[in-house]
């Protein structure tokens, strides 16, 4: 680490460079009460080495900037073990408030209770926080390390009163109950820091900020503004990438003006100049208090409702300002406590008196000349026990019934299973040294040889008690299996009870089916595997379906990562495309409203602007589909505000010259609305006799083709029957491949593996969906729903066209994607939906009935009352 050449009275550690409004003024807040007490401070940035929830951040992220900005002395992100050098330069070291000490978030770990302050120095907390209410969440090593750690600490204090109790009945230590950081500094001075914004609201208007926006949320505000006689809405974006998010979700509504920029100082303005707040957010919520604007709070339960309740209750307010995400027009309107009208003397007089009283606090607890601890009886400390670990040689196996043969040789266990008993509930057991621990994570080595026909055997423990046994893991059988092996399976345990290690006859079929069994090894890991034993996890072929489950899951998130920057580079031409239509798809449904309002789309409108402007300025060619429908609907716009003399000259002037040239020349044919009963497009008809009842029943799965030689426009037509399908704001993600190589049909089918025993068709399609074409985070399961409705529409379309087709699925691990990846060479930002098999056929051959089930298993009535 490079240390500052500067000594500090205080370090502090805590999410102040966090992507979020809360952190950052809450530590902001913090900083300022302490250099308000004439003490220096030093911000420790996030160490790394952790684990995967431990990122590096980047440096020109607006909470970065707003740190250097107000001048704060930080350092730079470091590997936890190079903290301890801080000891040398710091003699207090601050955590501070935040579910800073909360095991349910993957952040939280040992430097974060102060692990690595040699105890020449002090440990301090300032309104640190356990989470929700409720102890069950402390596992046992968790409270044994950090029941040590806390009783170290000078002194503790927590944000909520029922954490006091957690803090001595779970961890022995003592805490005091102090004020969220936030309110350490007064209104003048957040008004002072709001002064320096770059935004500056006009006119009357209601605020809303929303950590996590839905319709239902939005729903509710506007209902609140129509309530209350607004009519302009500023909405305030979560900064942690809720721009775009917020931009879907108040599309629709005209009287909605979105923050422009994020800082926290256009926060604190948003919030100063408001008449009146909504919001989801804790912290949201206590702005409101503290510029005392009259505010509704929808508790997030996702991010703790206790905290909100207690926060609320301090405040004398209770649950009157509350207000519910499934509250209906109706119900704001009868809700006599969503009124401009509140009193905030008992919150003033809680602000002002906990304000003092948790400086006093804070100003003892620097003092160096002060000595203390929050210790209450070290003799009450949980000794931490040493892991487990041990191996059991020829284990004794038990088994359930006759079905097993248990006998010794050579030293092993000899375990075979009888003829006829390779059938489900014939289990063999041993019993483990000890019982496994709740909460902590095992790898299991088997040292042994089994012998099965089958392909894979699945490894279990067991209660004794109950009976009850789980997976933990498979291994993968060869095609010739009886030769020694080792392998090792890495699991978790959730439930205590586990003492037996288990295996089913089932997986051990065959002529000699069974196992030798060498030895057994566990070893526990309480905090978690480690990095490398997870990657030995990884690689083995045969790990657990979690472990699968979550390593797929993994690479999924990776490349939506990798897609959502690649859509938002100069080269992501799909991802301007998807930005351009997505404020194009709102205009226009916005224009097909039967209740018309001029003048709407004050989100939309510029966000259009700005796309096509860009597109144009980059010189990308103005015959672009997703352009010329873009510049169709503004130009339907415009003549609709003209024929109803609306001025929304403000909005034609967002774009640029060329951009306004361009929308002048349109046809109407491109974009806009039309009648629901006109055809969208006209094309080549294809078969006019054929009713969509013939072509829905007469769709089958044909996987034996004729030597008929297919049209490439057959499937062209195929195609632009399944582009008529929907999409998700109309952004149109799927993309279909089409390949005629018989060597590359084979080299990919082989792969896939589900066409084995046919001969090769004609043709093979694969549809993808591009993941350039999703902008939001909870779109990550569009695009299979928007790739399966046009795959669907695809299918049809072959059979509408005369065309014999097998989708033939993509369920497939990153290996088998990888290697077809390379032989086709499918971008990394388009993920597979299906394989399509096309050709004509024989009307006579024979396919499966495939026989669905009854209408009543699939259709399910949900009556009134």
């Amino acid at each position: 680490m490079t240390l500052p050449d500067k000594k500090y009275d205080v370090a502090i550690l805590g999410w102040w460079y966090g992507k979020n409004y809360g952190s950052i003024l809450t530590y902001y807040g913090l900083n300022r009460a302490i250099d308000s007490l004439g003490r220096s401070a030093l911000m420790v940035h996030e160490p790394l080495g952790y684990n995967g929830y431990r990122v590096d951040w980047p440096d020109d992220i607006l909470s970065m900037e707003f740190a250097r900005r107000i001048g704060y002395e930080y350092t730079e992100q470091v590997h936890y073990s190079e903290l301890a050098e801080l000891n040398d330069i710091a003699h207090t070291f601050v955590v501070g408030s935040d579910q800073l000490w909360n095991p349910l978030i993957g952040r939280v770990n040992d430097d974060l209770f102060l692990d690595f302050v040699g105890p020449q120095n002090d440990r301090v907390a300032y309104g640190t926080s356990f989470g929700n209410r409720g102890t069950d969440k402390f596992k046992r090593y968790f409270v044994a390390k950090h029941a040590a750690n806390l009783q170290k600490f000078k002194a503790i204090s927590v944000r909520e009163g029922y954490a006091i109790d957690t803090a001595v009945d779970v961890f022995g230590a003592k805490a005091s109950l102090v004020v969220d950081p936030v309110f350490l500094l007064s209104q003048a001075h957040y008004r002072e820091l709001a002064s320096n914004a770059t935004i500056a609201p006009e006119g009357e208007y209601m605020a809303v900020f929303f950590l996590d926006p839905t319709p239902e949320k939005r729903a509710v505000a506007q209902a609140i503004a129509d309530k209350l006689g607004f009519d302009k809405i500023l909405v305030i974006p979560n900064p942690d990438d809720g721009r775009e998010h917020v931009a879907e979700v108040f599309a629709q509504e005209p009287g909605a003006e979105i923050l422009s920029e994020d800082a926290p100082e256009n926060f604190l303005r948003g919030y100063a100049d408001a008449s009146y707040v909504v919001t989801d957010s804790f912290h949201g919520t206590a702005f409101a208090t503290i510029f005392e604007k009259p505010f509704s709070s929808i508790y997030n339960a996702k991010r703790g409702a206790d905290r909100f309740a207690n926060l609320l209750s301090s405040l004398g307010f209770d649950d009157s300002r509350r207000v519910f995400e499934i509250d209906d027009t109706e119900s704001i309107a009868k809700n006599p406590n969503v009124t401009r009208e509140i009193d905030f003397t008992t919150a003033r007089e809680y602000i002002e008196s906990g304000r003092e009283s948790s400086m006093e606090w804070l100003k003892r607890a620097l003092d160096p000349e002060m000595k203390d601890s929050a210790a209450l009886d070290p003799s009450k400390i949980v000794v931490l026990p040493p892991p487990q670990k041990f191996t059991v040689e020829e284990p004794e196996f038990t088994a359930g019934n006759s079905a097993w043969r248990v006998s010794h040789k050579r030293g092993a266990t000899r375990l075979k299973v009888a003829r006829g008993g390779a059938v489900l509930g014939n289990l063999v057991w041993t019993d483990l040294p000890e019982k496994l621990n709740e909460g902590s994570s095992y790898e299991l080595e088997i040292d042994w040889t089994p012998r099965t026909t089958a392909e894979s055997i699945n490894l279990h423990v067991r209660n004794p008690e109950t009976g009850k046994f789980r997976v933990i893991g498979s291994v993968s059988m060869p095609e010739k299996s009886g030769t020694a092996r080792t392998d090792k399976i890495a699991f978790h345990v959730t439930e205590a009870g586990l003492s037996q290690f288990m295996l089913g006859a089932i997986h051990f079929s065959g002529r000699g089916g069974g196992a030798e069994v060498r030895s057994i090894k566990l070893e526990e890991f309480p905090d978690g595997l480690p990095a490398a034993k997870r990657r030995a996890k990884g690689a083995n072929p045969g790990r657990s379906f979690a472990g699968q489950a979550k390593a797929l899951a993994l690479k999924d998130f990776e490349r939506r990562n990798r897609s959502y920057v690649h859509g938002r580079s100069p080269e992501g031409v799909s991802g301007a495309r998807a930005r351009m239509i997505f404020h194009a798809h709102a205009i226009e449904k916005g224009l097909s409203r039967s209740d018309f309002r001029a003048g709407f789309g004050k989100i939309a409108v510029p966000g259009l602007a700005k796309e096509m402007n860009a597109w144009l300025a980059a010189g990308r060619g103005v015959d672009d589909p997703f352009l010329q429908s873009s510049a169709a609907v503004m130009k339907t716009y415009f003549e609709r505000h003209d024929l109803l003399k609306a001025d929304v000259s403000q909005f034609r002037q967002l774009f640029s010259e060329a951009s306004q040239g361009l929308i002048d020349d349109i046809t109407h044919q491109e974009g806009g609305v039309v009648p629901a009963d006109q055809i969208r497009e006209i094309t080549s008809e294809t078969d006019t006799d054929r009713s969509f009842i013939d072509v829905m029943y007469g769709r089958r799965s044909v996987r034996e083709f004729t030597s008929k030689s297919v049209s490439d426009a057959d499937i062209a037509r195929a195609v632009q029957i399944a582009m008529q399908a929907p999409s998700v704001c109309n952004r149109q993600g799927a993309r279909v491949h089409q390949f005629e190589d018989p060597r590359i049909i084979k080299s990919v089918l082989d792969i896939q593996g589900g066409f084995s025993g046919y001969q090769m068709p004609p043709r093979l399609l694969l549809v993808t969906a591009d993941l350039d074409a999703f902008l939001f985070a909870p779109e990550r399961n569009q695009p299979f729903v928007d790739g399966g409705l046009f795959m669907m529409s695809l299918l049809l379309g072959l059979t509408q066209v005369g065309l014999g087709s097998c989708s033939l699925n993509t369920a497939m691990g990153t290996e088998k994607e990888t290697a077809i990846r390379k032989i086709i060479d499918i971008p990394d930002h388009e993920v597979f939906i299906s394989f399509i098999a096309v050709g004509h056929y024989d009307e006579k051959v024979l396919v499966p009935r495939s026989k669905r089930t009854d209408m009543d298993h699939v259709l399910l009535r949900h009556r009134k009352g």
